[in-house]
């Protein structure tokens, strides 16, 4: 999982790139595409991964697609979102991709699917949670559903607090850089 945009030290939040301070915690982190997961060398990439920033497929047999996670903050209009790697079944990853740029696409029904990503700053894992894909307006990224059961699918439909937000922005951090 990477830092998308921000790190944090004693005198507040501050861009990763640029070093800027700004005014609160990020409100979303990325997790890496699962292709290492699945046992794929750097010296074997170009012959077994095909992979943009919201598509990847190993071997032409695992396809996968990035979804956000949203999590409304209590209090505030925008939700903190983890961007997650999902798996669908062929079929499915075939029928997303062919109507990835269809201006009606968010008609389309969900997908199910598995969550590829393990998330920092929960008890129980959050790889291989149950999900559905809903898909958006071109140019959105799909929006992955938590199957109920799990501390994130009650997130997801209740909110986190901004303390649980700001707990999982230090968490995201040490996770993606334990030096942190």
């Amino acid at each position: 999982m990477n830092c998308t945009h921000t790190d944090h030290d004693k005198s507040g939040w501050l861009c990763a790139t640029c070093g800027s301070p700004l005014p609160d915690a990020p409100l979303c982190f990325g997790a890496d595409p699962p292709w290492r997961d699945l046992g794929v060398l750097d010296a074997d990439f170009d012959t077994r991964v095909k992979l943009n920033g919201d598509v990847c497929v190993v071997d032409g047999e695992h396809f996968f697609i990035r979804a956000l996670v949203e999590l409304p903050i209590k209090g505030l209009s925008a939700p903190f979102a983890w961007s997650v790697w999902c798996s669908l079944s062929k079929a499915s990853y075939e029928a997303v991709t062919a109507r990835w740029d269809s201006p009606d696409r968010a008609a389309d029904p969900p997908r199910f699917g598995w969550l590829m990503t393990s998330l920092p700053g929960y008890e129980a894992p959050t790889l291989h949670l149950k999900v559905m894909v809903h898909h958006r307006a071109p140019r959105q990224s799909p929006r992955a559903e938590i199957e109920p059961g799990h501390q994130l699918a009650a997130e997801q439909v209740e909110g986190i607090s901004i303390d649980r937000w700001h707990q999982l922005v230090r968490a995201a951090i040490a996770w993606s850089d334990p030096t942190a």
